[in-house]
């Protein structure tokens, strides 16, 4: 069974990637959201570095502008809107690169998408949020995503439909959301899309409520959800998708990060957030240190990914420095992808 995470398109989580052993990469198939800010064109020649430098070789990831195309043309080497110009800037480093589109999309996002899956010859990317299957009717829907599909020039079994039910925050959302998405995924194999994926995710936008210097339990919901759908669903289920370590919603401007790890332990994430107490982010190495001491170190240890080993050598003090936001993020989410894809290749589930 494939993961497939969605992940914010920033220096951290590319980092992760580009550290995933070949085990973990054959199972990911990563899709990969811009993170806009005031200024496109830094936005995208940050999001192009990042991809150039720490891509591992063969892994094909899905990229998605979002509603990038209305900030007009990004300027620079390459030429067009965003997606045309991450495509050609893709091609002259020999990347693949899958576009992600909406039906809702505007014709001429959706005539760009066509260039570049032309480009590219993967095929796309649908992203549908799960709750519009239902309160806009199958016939609405329907109709709305063939015409998407007329205009980018692809057909089902080019697509892989990503049926998203966004943030999931607790037993009520998940009960909520499960009669929604199970509609959708029965009106989905009504098609012969590529593949099926139900994707979700649980983790808090803001660890502010979280005490500080103890492990605090935050259950993966978006696993719970997929469950419920798995169980539901005659034959094969669909593919697991979720948000890694992070909210759904992309992420506000802030003034920088306090010290945590965000630990996937089974269905719970462990989340440890310093008390601040220390100069600099030297907290870090406090809670690295608790992690390492505690019930959720694994059996494999800093075997279970680099991340892991990174959190290691922070917690033996190896390192001069503790890292910083990007670096934190970098490692939760490596032990994050290295989890889920041992978890779903040995029982399914995530």
């Amino acid at each position: 069974m494939a993961y497939v995470p969605i992940l914010k398109g920033r220096r951290g989580e590319f980092t992760a990637l580009g550290q995933m052993e070949p085990a973990v990469q054959a199972h990911v198939h990563p899709i990969m959201e811009v993170v806009p800010d005031e200024r496109l064109r830094d936005v995208m020649e940050t999001f192009r570095g990042n991809a150039w430098n720490q891509l591992p070789p063969g892994l094909d990831i899905a990229v998605d502008c979002g509603s990038l195309w209305h900030h007009g043309r990004v300027g620079g080497v390459w030429t067009g809107r965003p997606m045309n110009w991450i495509s050609e800037a893709f091609g002259a480093w020999l990347l693949a690169l899958i576009p992600v589109f909406r039906s809702e999309d505007p014709r001429g996002a959706l005539e760009e998408v066509r260039h570049v899956q032309r480009a590219h010859g993967c095929g796309a990317v649908l992203r549908v949020d799960a709750f519009d299957v239902a309160a806009l009717g199958l016939p609405a829907v329907s109709n709305r995503i063939r015409g998407a599909l007329r205009t980018v020039r692809v057909a089902p079994e080019q697509v892989d439909l990503v049926l998203d039910a966004g943030h999931v925050p607790g037993n009520a959302a998940v009960a909520e959301a499960l009669p929604p998405v199970l509609d959708a995924v029965r009106w989905a194999r009504r098609a012969a899309w590529r593949n099926v994926v139900v994707a979700a995710g649980a983790f808090p936008r803001s660890m502010r409520q979280l005490a500080r210097g103890v492990p605090n339990r935050v259950h993966r919901w978006e696993a719970e959800l997929w469950r419920g759908v798995a169980r539901a669903t005659d034959g094969r289920p669909p593919h697991f998708g979720d948000y890694g370590v992070t909210h759904a919603a992309l992420p506000r401007r802030g003034r920088g990060s306090i010290p945590n790890i965000r630990y996937t332990v089974g269905q719970d994430w462990q989340v440890y957030v310093a008390p601040r107490t220390l100069p600099g982010n030297d907290d870090f190495f406090v809670i690295a240190r608790q992690l390492l001491r505690s019930e959720y170190w694994p059996a494999l240890g800093e075997r279970t990914s680099w991340g892991d080993a990174e959190l290691a050598r922070c917690a033996r003090r190896e390192r001069a420095r503790a890292g910083t936001g990007w670096e934190w993020r970098a490692w939760a989410t490596s032990h994050h992808l290295s989890v889920v894809t041992e978890a779903l290749r040995t029982t399914g589930l995530p």
